[in-house]
């Protein structure tokens, strides 16, 4: 089997340390890079084609939100998985999460609401 790779994307630093510590324990060949923002993520995607999870905060600094880059992440990489992990819990952003066909996370990040998405990866 070859070796993982997840990509988290959130402004805050602890919020990445905790979803890298989750999957370090439960998977911990796999590779994992960080993006404080959804530009910084777009930016270093053309080095890395094969992520096989995205972690994506909503609100971040920066052109686009984490709904914008889940869209440009499904039509370039359909067989990715793709999680919104925010505090944001308005209606309108599950439902535009839902209708792009990607999971929805509320923070505060747990193990518990982690690791089930690991397992279908």
């Amino acid at each position: 089997m070859s070796q993982k790779k997840a990509l988290i994307v959130d402004d805050s630093t602890v919020t990445r340390l905790m979803i890298r510590k989750i999957i370090s324990e439960n998977h911990p060949n796999w590779e994992i890079l960080e993006a404080e923002s959804a530009d910084k993520a777009k930016s270093i995607l053309p080095d890395h084609l094969d992520i096989d999870l995205f972690s994506l905060d909503q609100n971040m600094p920066g052109t686009l939100s984490g709904l914008d880059l889940a869209e440009n992440l499904k039509s370039n990489y359909p067989n990715s998985k793709i999680v919104l992990i925010t505090a944001n819990i308005q209606d309108a952003i599950k439902n535009r999460a839902k209708n792009l066909g990607i999971d929805f996370v509320e923070k505060p990040v747990t193990p518990e609401k982690i690791i089930p998405l690991l397992e279908k990866i």
